[in-house]
């Protein structure tokens, strides 16, 4: 072997070591781990920020629906009832609108169509509908 393949295959093998070693490589990983824990994290956020607005939701139409089944109320106390307990919820800025109407056999349905925010609390806006019902008591 000469002395410039004897280099080249010295050269070669310190190349290998280089890239085998591990010094550096957190610098990299770091932040590439980061932005994965952080986008996790906030995409746990708007779920949870979704589903309770949901929840939220489906709680005042329920509500709106039981108010409305009393004895001596309409379908319009209902819509009524829904839509304050989602402005003590939410505020008044919160765009959401309550419906209600009755079934021939008695049946209430209050029904809320709301936009809700899909990427944080100010980011674009998604339509979300929920309906509650309940059975008029006058209807027994």
């Amino acid at each position: 072997m000469t002395s410039s393949a004897q280099q080249r295959a010295a050269q070669l093998r310190r190349w290998r070591e280089r890239l085998r070693d591990d010094r550096g490589s957190a610098v990299a990983e770091f932040p590439m781990i980061a932005v994965l824990i952080v986008m996790t994290a906030l995409l746990i956020v708007q779920s949870a920020l979704i589903i309770h607005t949901r929840n939220s939701l489906i709680d005042a139409a329920v509500q709106g629906a039981r108010h409305a089944s009393l004895e001596g109320s309409d379908p319009s106390d209902g819509a009524q009832r829904a839509e304050e307990l989602i402005a003590q919820r939410f505020g008044d800025s919160f765009a959401a609108e309550a419906t209600a109407a009755q079934d021939a056999d008695g049946m209430i349905r209050v029904e809320v169509t709301a936009t809700l925010p899909l990427v944080g609390l100010f980011g674009p806006a998604g339509s979300l509908r929920v309906d509650g019902r309940a059975l008029d008591e006058e209807a027994w």
